[in-house]
């Protein structure tokens, strides 16, 4: 395989996996939305983490819902687990790695916040725990996930979003997550501040 047909193939899968995206996940995005805008309108906070590149997505969704994204507007409440080096380590020598985002969520989450989980494989341990500490605090969860939806996909209820991307690629799974991202960025925008940009 020539270096050609590596742009040509991760480009044209890439592709098909956005466009399965907005066949299946439209309504579910559209919900989501919904679901965050009145945690938002209603003094709550999204709070965000995942693993790896999960926590680098999901940092930057924070940074558009705190800065701004499309438009001028003032910040909304988000915030993200996974920047503060300090805090993390400290967790995971006192309670171990798997502790590293459900000890935060146990120490600064309240209803109506709103835990976005974000995992490419539905497997990470301390996205997991994460997720089961957001229930404990009757907290509700838009999860991010990928292939079969994995272990995190199984702990998810009734109230629970989840945004599944069907698929076995790695790479698609995460930029399909980051485009979910910037979407649902913008739909609260436009919710909260009207559509006029």
């Amino acid at each position: 395989m020539t270096p050609n047909d590596i742009i040509v193939e991760q480009i044209g899968l890439s592709l098909e996996t956005f466009q399965m995206a907005a066949e299946s996940l439209s309504d579910i995005l559209i919900q989501a939305s919904e679901m965050a805008t009145e945690c938002l309108i209603n003094d709550g906070k999204l709070v965000v983490a995942g693993m790896g590149t999960s926590a680098s997505t999901g940092s930057n969704f924070v940074s558009k819902l705190q800065s701004q994204f499309e438009r001028d507007r003032p910040g909304l409440p988000a915030l993200s687990l996974s920047t503060d080096g300090i805090v993390t380590s400290a967790i995971a020598h006192e309670f171990g790695p798997g502790e590293i985002y459900a000890q935060q969520i146990r120490s600064l989450c309240h209803s109506p916040d709103i835990f976005v989980a974000i995992s490419s494989s539905g497997k990470s341990p301390a996205v997991i725990k994460a997720i089961q500490a957001a229930h404990d605090q009757g907290i509700t969860v838009i999860a991010l996930t990928g292939g079969s939806g994995g272990d995190v996909a199984t702990l998810l209820d009734e109230n629970d979003i989840e945004l599944r991307v069907e698929s076995d690629r790695l790479g698609c799974i995460q930029l399909t997550h980051h485009l979910l991202l910037n979407m649902l960025v913008e739909l609260i925008e436009n919710q909260i501040f009207g559509y006029e940009l």
